[in-house]
């Protein structure tokens, strides 16, 4: 059974996927608007032909290209929507939960985000702590941080949280005793200090980054100060092909995103961290205790 909350209202973000065959997958993401068209090549789309249909249902082209209309999920809006604006690499919508499963982001969270980018990210921690958390993103480069703010506005995510327009490497963060500090930043390791002062006992930090020289140079700031559990994953997704004759791997795909670092807030460096800090000195790179 279907019913009245099942139909497309003005304002949903809609999916449609076609019913006929393309050469690559095509996904088309619009927001419903009353009096409004969609274009492309296979034809016009009226917004009102959608609005008031149930969702699954088939919809037509002026030239009778025939599309489902579906409820976009958030990362087909990210990925799809020609109104959400991408300045920056975002970061990839298959690392998302992987980030809040490991680092235990859920209801309620204070969270810092350091490196708003493009807001794709900040849209999903926002659904996810819900109206009991609250998210404070910061963003030095002040177009970015506004066009970040028009992308949430665009999905209709207006509140749970604060973009702040600040370089925090020279200036720090505001806020005291949060659940986790994010950082996205190609130099992380000039922030692990100030992630530290601002989370709560036990508080997680993660990591966001690219290349191994990153990695090697946050995770050892992590161990000169307390963060302990530290871990690194590199989480891959591979496509399958869905045709009845060949059901496979995807033959093209881009499958490395970054390298995700996860640690723990502790107030006491483990002897074993000391070991290994002493060792790396030896074997030749000048520590400076902080």
């Amino acid at each position: 059974m279907v019913n009245d909350e099942e139909r497309f209202r003005d304002g949903d973000f809609v999916l449609l996927v076609p019913l006929f065959k393309t050469k690559k997958e095509i996904r088309f993401v619009i927001k419903l608007k009353s009096g409004q068209v969609f274009h492309s090549k296979f034809g016009v789309i009226q917004h009102d032909g959608i609005i008031g249909k149930y969702y699954g249902s088939v919809i037509s082209s002026h030239l009778n290209y025939n599309f489902i209309a579906l409820p976009a999920k958030l990362h087909e809006i990210v990925q799809n929507y020609k109104d959400f604006k991408f300045i920056t690499q975002i970061i990839y919508p298959r690392d998302w939960a992987t980030i809040c499963v490991f680092a235990d982001i859920k209801k309620g969270d204070k969270i810092i985000e350091i490196g708003t980018g493009t807001g794709a990210f900040l849209s999903y921690l926002v659904r996810t702590v819900g109206s009991s958390g609250f998210v404070y993103s910061y963003e030095k480069d002040v177009e970015r941080a506004k066009i970040a703010k028009r992308n949430l506005d665009e999905l209709g995510i207006r509140e749970g949280y604060v973009i702040k327009v600040r370089d925090v490497i020279k200036e720090g963060v505001d806020e005291r005793n949060v659940d986790v500090v994010f950082i996205d930043l190609p130099e992380p390791w000039l922030v692990i200090k100030k992630a530290w002062c601002s989370l709560r006992p036990g508080g997680r930090i993660v990591v966001y980054i690219p290349t191994f020289n990153q990695l090697e140079k946050t995770v050892m700031e992590l161990m000169r100060h307390g963060f302990i559990d530290i871990k690194v994953k590199e989480g891959f997704l591979r496509n399958i092909q869905v045709k009845p004759y060949a059901i496979r791997p995807e033959l093209k795909g881009y499958y490395f995103s970054a390298y995700i670092v996860f640690a723990r807030k502790s107030f006491v460096i483990p002897l074993s961290y000391v070991e290994d800090l002493v060792k790396h000195a030896y074997l030749g790179e000048k520590i400076e205790y902080k």
